[in-house]
């Protein structure tokens, strides 16, 4: 093409699918060049998806987009049109389609469908395959803005910082109540436990990083229940402090999550380091995520563990025993041009 490509993404303000969204986005960037508008939308009210869900399922494609605002509080849409709708994340697979067929351009999305139809698409980006869905793109890891390079550059500079050239640091990513997972307050002392084992055992030091939802009652287990001799370096979500992922991911030389992140288990993974989750007590994930982390482990990508077991058995984790897999090269952008026909 000779004028860069015209792309709308659509974000709902969520991390993990504006990560999403954005790693698509650069994967494609990486094969031609992009003219990218970002727009800001959300459901107005819950039953908005039901009613989309029917209006897109059971009538004629959108022609107009005079009364999608009913649905949607959104930014206006920006002039001249688009030639790409790119989103990720359930509450704009809607828009996506609307917009997409109003603007009569090509669509992406990336994520579960929920029973919208795959015909409103150009193509779909899954973990697993839609089926009956000729225009599904199965992908083994969902993209995200992780790049291994700057992951090792800015890894290489906080280890400069830190200080010591010959000390291991581990990252813990921790994350909180969501996707069928349950914290008490014995959990978040457990895991504060799980860490100051394994630093001695491992003679390691700790990168941490909390997010939104591990709360207030989380972090302070977290700060009072892990000696300071153990902790490198924090990134205190309750405190504001700003986060630099790459410089994190990198500097680690393993990594571990709480299980009930599937965005952060993602970025970690993407940062080609190893990778173990952690599941407190009450682990109950839905059959569709209890997928996705099967197949991460059967890739040899994820190591799953229990804090109950690690708190009473450190022993039980060798990480010199477990090797993540080498992953090649980049190719999503190519297979996006192919697969859109750009």
């Amino acid at each position: 093409m000779s004028e860069p490509l015209r792309v709308w993404r659509l974000s709902d303000g969520q991390p993990g699918h504006d990560s999403r969204s954005l790693g698509i986005l650069r994967a494609l960037g990486e094969v031609m060049d992009l003219d990218v508008r970002t727009l800001r939308l959300n459901l107005r009210f819950g039953l908005a998806r039901n009613l989309l869900r029917a209006r897109l399922n059971h009538f004629g494609a959108p022609r107009s987009l005079a009364t999608l605002p009913l649905f949607y509080r959104m930014d206006a849409l920006p002039a001249g049109g688009c030639d790409l709708v790119v989103s990720a994340g359930g509450k704009t697979s809607f828009a996506n389609a609307w917009i997409a067929a109003a603007a009569g351009a090509k669509n992406l999305f990336a994520g579960t469908l929920r029973r919208l139809q795959p015909r409103h698409f150009s193509l779909v980006m899954t973990l697993e395959p839609v089926p009956g869905a000729t225009n599904n793109l199965v992908v083994p890891l969902l993209p995200t803005t992780i790049e291994p390079r700057a992951v090792a550059r800015a890894g290489e500079a906080l280890r400069q910082r830190l200080g010591d050239p010959d000390q291991r640091y581990w990252l813990l990513l921790a994350g909180g109540p969501g996707a069928g997972y349950r914290y008490h307050s014995r959990d978040w002392q457990r895991l504060a436990t799980v860490l100051g084992r394994l630093a001695e055992r491992h003679g390691i030091r700790w990168l941490l990083a909390t997010s939104r939802r591990t709360g207030a009652r989380g972090e302070q287990a977290l700060r009072t229940g892990i000696a300071p001799a153990h902790l490198a370096a924090a990134c205190w979500s309750g405190a504001g402090d700003p986060w630099e992922p790459e410089a994190f991911l990198g500097a680690a030389d393993e990594i571990f999550v709480t299980e009930d992140s599937m965005t952060m288990l993602t970025e970690a993974m993407c940062a080609r380091r190893p990778v173990y989750s952690l599941s407190p007590a009450q682990a109950a994930p839905d059959p569709r995520y209890e997928q996705a982390l099967c197949r991460y482990v059967q890739a040899g990508r994820l190591q799953r563990l229990s804090l109950q077991e690690l708190a009473a058995r450190p022993d039980s984790l060798d990480p010199l025993r477990y090797h993540p897999p080498q992953v090649s090269d980049n190719t999503l952008g190519r297979q996006l041009v192919h697969r859109l026909q750009l």
